[in-house]
């Protein structure tokens, strides 16, 4: 059974089209040429990617074809894939991508196989359901799961990328990553705050650490590693569990401007990186990742309003 309920799409072909030109610009390619509509009714488009070598650079464009039977769950036929080589040509392609919301048929896998065998044409990929639930599923994809699965959106977790790449929150000790065990397995993760031990009662507090661990073994071995020379003790845990509900997040955010750099409590260089590193890293999962319908008109925030880099 798929994760993903690819007859959520509607069925009438532009739907997937679109579906799959967003889906590939976030792989980083350009879409060169508007879908056009043949006379098989069969929609196809060019995506162009950047070949890089070492002396030379150069596009390549791929004759995406995209074919949605999610309705009748049936592979792609090789009949239903009429003229490859002359919608290659008209679209002066070099490679072909079908991009299907099942599976190709093993005859048409074989007889892409010989095109390429017979060096007419350079390559050729199947996007198929698998491959594409093995992405969707992951960060930097949640806008279009969202767009296009709402069903899976509300019954799953989602995360945004906020960086170019996904910010895991290991385990200090073994490196598990705790973040995606919140949603998979036992929610074990917890962060543990160290505070610099205070040598009259006025003094300031200051968090001289933290550290994220696993529950129990991991952390009580980080909490001998750094209280037992090193006049540390620990102020406080915290569930990692409790801080991907929105509400506990933006409160410990607040809660965290309004103490920094007061006679309350202050930190050290090293310990708020720490500390800002897990807020950004949970936002992947609190935040709702902003659409073009949402974002503000760039004319309105400039950088050089922005307050924070």
């Amino acid at each position: 059974m798929n994760l993903f309920d690819f007859t959520e799409i509607p069925a009438d072909g532009e739907h997937w089209v679109r579906f799959a030109q967003e889906f590939l610009q976030l792989f980083g390619f350009h879409i060169e040429t508007p879908p056009y509509r043949d006379t098989e009714n069969v929609f196809d488009f060019c995506a162009v990617e950047q070949i890089s070598g070492k002396f030379n650079s150069h596009p390549f464009r791929w004759l995406v074809s995209c074919r949605h039977k999610a309705a009748t769950r049936t592979a792609v036929k090789e009949s239903e894939e009429a003229d490859i080589l002359e919608r290659l040509l008209r679209s002066r392609a070099d490679g072909f991508i079908g991009f299907y919301s099942t599976s190709a048929s093993s005859a048409l896998e074989f007889y892409l196989a010989e095109l390429k065998n017979r060096f007419l044409v350079k390559g050729y990929r199947i996007l198929d359901a698998k491959f594409l639930e093995m992405y969707l599923a992951t960060p930097g994809f949640a806008r279009i799961s969202f767009r296009y699965f709402p069903n899976y959106a509300q019954t799953h977790p989602v995360l945004h990328l906020v960086d170019n790449n996904y910010l895991p929150i290991l385990c200090e000790h073994c490196r598990k990553d705790l973040f995606k065990t919140l949603f998979t397995e036992n929610q074990e993760g917890v962060i543990v705050r160290l505070r610099r031990r205070k040598e009259t009662p006025t003094e300031t507090e200051i968090i001289a650490n933290l550290y994220v661990a696993c529950k129990g073994e991991c952390d009580a071995e980080l909490q001998a590693k750094y209280c037992s020379e090193k006049k540390l003790n620990t102020v406080g845990w915290t569930d990692l569990s409790d801080l991907v509900d929105s509400s506990a997040f933006l409160d410990w955010t607040l809660s965290l401007l309004r103490k920094i750099g007061t006679d309350e409590l202050t930190y050290t260089t090293s310990a708020l990186e720490k500390e800002l590193y897990l807020l950004k890293a949970l936002a992947q999962y609190t935040l709702r990742e902003p659409t073009n319908k949402n974002n503000p008109s760039p004319q309105l925030v400039s950088k050089d309003n922005l307050i924070f880099d």
